[in-house]
């Protein structure tokens, strides 16, 4: 079973403990870099509906330092954000990496105003300071269960998606649904280069179809500094490892597409000629 069997199951929602055999054959071909590990890719695998519920996935949970404070994790919420601000804001202007655990965050840089104390200052968001009415356990949860009932009412306003948590963000943006700001800062973002609206034409192997990348779509919220050239380089015929298994290791597209954006078994969303008996 190769990399394309591998997403045809996760598209027919196949249990994980079916998977096992692709993912050996994945886990012996996947690139290197910046990749997922083994362990993360399962961590991804599981919590990808149906497999994890729809408000955990995109969630990110932080507990390299808090562990060792007696806390419990940190865990963020990309779905309550992401109707506030577009992926540049934090992924370019704050410098949050791309890649979970790849910034090193801490709370006196918080206290400093940096990365989360951008906004979390007591006036934008709540604080992350110490006072009479300390929000720790507003980021250190202990309970979930009010953040499931929050995520509840605030998808059903949403248009749905098949995959990921169940919203299409795409749609939502487009339709004036969310209005996410693109800069807290006071330089706004560069206009995109109009050579850059037209379609890209990406071939893939057979049997699946053709890829239309956007750039525009993309730029909607995001900086090309968040894509090139850490994920993708922009020099040409350099992206010779650009496959399947790369993109379900976390690399080039998957760095976005295994876990917050739509997931990579939503084939469609990509490959928009695919037929069924594809999958």
């Amino acid at each position: 079973m190769g990399s394309g069997d591998l997403v045809a199951c996760l598209k027919r929602r196949t249990p994980l403990r079916h998977l096992v055999p692709a993912l050996l054959l994945v886990l012996l071909v996947s690139s290197g870099g910046s990749a997922l590990d083994h362990e993360e890719l399962a961590n991804v695998l599981k919590s990808m509906p149906p497999n994890g519920p729809l408000w955990r996935y995109g969630n990110v949970v932080m507990r390299s330092t808090t562990k060792k404070a007696g806390m419990a994790p940190v865990l963020f919420v990309h779905w309550s954000h992401r109707t506030r601000y577009t992926c540049r804001v934090c992924h370019m202007e704050l410098g949050f990496s791309m890649k979970q655990g790849g910034t090193g965050i801490t709370r006196n840089q918080y206290l400093a105003g940096n990365f989360c104390g951008a906004c979390h200052n007591g006036e934008v968001a709540f604080s992350v300071k110490d006072g009479p009415q300390p929000q720790c356990k507003r980021c250190h949860l202990e309970d979930t269960r009010a953040l499931q009932k929050a995520f509840d009412e605030f998808a059903q306003e949403l248009p749905f998606a098949t995959f990921g948590n169940g919203i299409d963000w795409s749609a939502a943006l487009k339709e004036g649904m969310v209005s996410p700001v693109n800069s807290i800062g006071t330089d706004p973002p560069i206009k995109l280069a109009a050579k850059l609206k037209q379609p890209l034409k990406l071939g893939t192997s057979s049997p699946r179809s053709d890829v239309d990348f956007s750039h525009q779509d993309h730029y909607e919220e995001l900086d090309c500094s968040n894509c090139h050239p850490d994920i993708f380089n922009i020099k040409k015929k350099s992206t010779e490892d650009f496959t399947m298994d790369s993109n379900i290791y976390g690399n080039f597209c998957g760095a976005c597409h295994m876990k917050v954006a739509f997931p990579m078994n939503d084939c469609k969303r990509c490959h928009k000629s695919m037929s069924s008996q594809q999958y």
